[in-house]
């Protein structure tokens, strides 16, 4: 009787603890014109007499019920809201996303942070995307050419998805005639799952995290961590079957990019990306020594991979999306996407036969540029005259680039400046300097320098040598005309 007894109340705290902890998830309420704190329970709350709870979570000009209210957003624990009331929002949407009405059959140009209420449709088109953030908190992402309703106003966020594919944690899915549940247990891990309809109706279901349950047909199968499930059109869910393995970015895959904190996988240009994206190991070995029913069983044959590219780690806004065969050689060419210079991550997850998606990789950054660097020359100048047997060459550039004069390698530090010398030859010298960056762009500067055969005091003393010597000739010159004038003159005379 006792043990019935502590069970019994053990219960009921739990279920008062979880009820106390979702009574803290709130949702806003926007108040209209001329209403009261009694007429808006008596709208939304499912008890009005639960009014003074309002109170607890908003400060307002009076505690009094009766008392009009000012234009405001009122926070209502979502427990206490009518279930035909809850709403979501979108909270972000890429490209072309459109919603429809319950009671509405045109499809219209969704926005930001517009409210979805039950019943109501939202769609992705080709190379869109949308997140729905519940009530409750919850985040549910929605894949490219994706179409769900929503039901935000059960006890728990439920959708139908009639087609593509959403991830979520805690949503419950139901899908072409299945029932995707995730457990919510306080103690374990969040879930978190992906659901996909293929176009022939078939669903498939995969967990990265915590506990799933996939229902069909009146069978139950119960996926954790790595695991996916198939489920036909009109059958029963298949046995669990392993993702693909997360690729293993190990540090011998990678290169370091000088004087930086960046690593890249593949060889960066200034026009694409090359990388090998070959089947792991695991997957790729065959011959003896390889448990081929295992490989089997767990569906492990790697056919394809899924890349993606966006301007942000966390990948919120994606500029790149594609999925295609494995290859040794995967070419991302700049200009066709229309990708401008900067900084992107990029990330990439392995594909089976059967269309599962295992874990995409860790983000790796890299860097756009198709600018040529700068190069300037400060010492000497173009056609300058020298005299010494050796010219010192100085200039400003760029730092971690690659920098030749005369196809001689010159240091240049991290200020981007750089000195060396040359040893000219007597007459007219072409020195050219070449400059490339880490992504191929290069500049090239060509100057002439005319290096005397004399010595600078040599040149000198030739100098005045020479002005002096012309001093002279003017001075018999003018002499000379002198002379010639005079006469002219004496022969006038007479």
């Amino acid at each position: 009787m006792k043990q019935n007894l502590r069970r019994t109340l053990a219960a009921f705290i739990i279920s008062v603890a979880a009820i106390c902890a979702h009574a803290e998830v709130l949702q806003e309420i926007v108040v209209r014109d001329g209403d009261t704190l009694w007429s808006v329970a008596n709208y939304y709350l499912k008890d009005p007499r639960l009014w003074p709870e309002i109170l607890k979570f908003n400060s307002l000009p009076s505690s009094d019920p009766n008392v009009i209210l000012p234009g405001m957003k009122l926070r209502v624990p979502i427990l206490l809201i009518k279930e035909n009331l809850r709403a979501a929002h979108l909270v972000y949407l890429l490209n072309d996303v459109r919603y429809r009405r319950r009671t509405e059959a045109e499809w219209k140009a969704a926005w930001d942070n517009m409210e979805l209420n039950n019943e109501d449709g939202l769609r992705t088109l080709q190379l869109s995307r949308a997140r729905v953030k519940f009530s409750s908190g919850e985040i549910l992402a929605l894949e490219e050419n994706s179409f769900i309703i929503l039901r935000p106003d059960k006890k728990r966020e439920e959708i139908d998805l009639l087609s593509g594919g959403v991830r979520a944690s805690r949503t419950k899915v139901l899908a072409a005639g299945s029932m995707v549940n995730p457990r919510i247990e306080p103690r374990g891990p969040a879930p978190d799952f992906r659901t996909k309809v293929k176009e022939d109706k078939t669903t498939l279901v995969e967990v990265y995290e915590g506990i799933v349950d996939v229902e069909a047909q009146g069978k139950t199968v119960t996926l954790t961590r790595g695991f996916g499930t198939e489920v036909k059109f009109s059958q029963p869910p298949s046995l669990p079957h392993a993702l693909p393995p997360q690729p293993d970015m190990k540090m011998e895959d990678l290169s370091q990019i000088p004087g930086t904190n960046l690593t890249t996988s593949g060889k960066v240009t200034s026009s694409t990306l090359q990388l090998s994206i070959k089947a792991p190991a695991s997957a790729a070995a065959s011959g003896k020594g390889q448990d081929e029913s295992q490989s089997r069983m767990i569906g492990q044959i790697i056919t394809k991979y899924h890349l993606q590219f966006s301007t942000s780690s966390s990948f919120g806004a994606m500029v790149l999306d594609e999925v295609d065969r494995l290859s040794e050689r995967v070419n991302i060419d700049f200009k066709k996407y229309k990708l401008p210079d900067g900084t992107y991550y990029y990330r990439f997850a392995y594909m089976d036969e059967l269309g599962f998606e295992g874990q995409f990789s860790a983000p790796i950054q890299f860097i756009i540029d198709s600018t040529p660097p700068e190069l300037n020359v400060t010492t000497p100048e173009n056609e300058q005259e020298v005299y010494d047997e050796f010219v010192s060459l100085e200039g400003l550039s760029e730092p971690q680039i690659n920098l030749k004069v005369n196809d001689k390698k010159v240091e240049v530090d991290a200020a981007g400046k750089f000195a060396t010398s040359i040893m000219p030859k007597d007459g007219p010298n072409l020195i050219t300097l070449i400059a490339q960056d880490k992504a191929g762009n290069v500049t090239k500067r060509e100057l002439i320098v005319n290096k005397s055969k004399y010595s600078r005091n040599a040149a000198g003393r030739a100098s005045t040598v020479k002005e002096r010597s012309l001093t002279l000739a003017s001075i018999a010159l003018g002499t000379l005309t002198a002379a010639v004038i005079i006469g002219v003159l004496i022969l006038i005379v007479h």
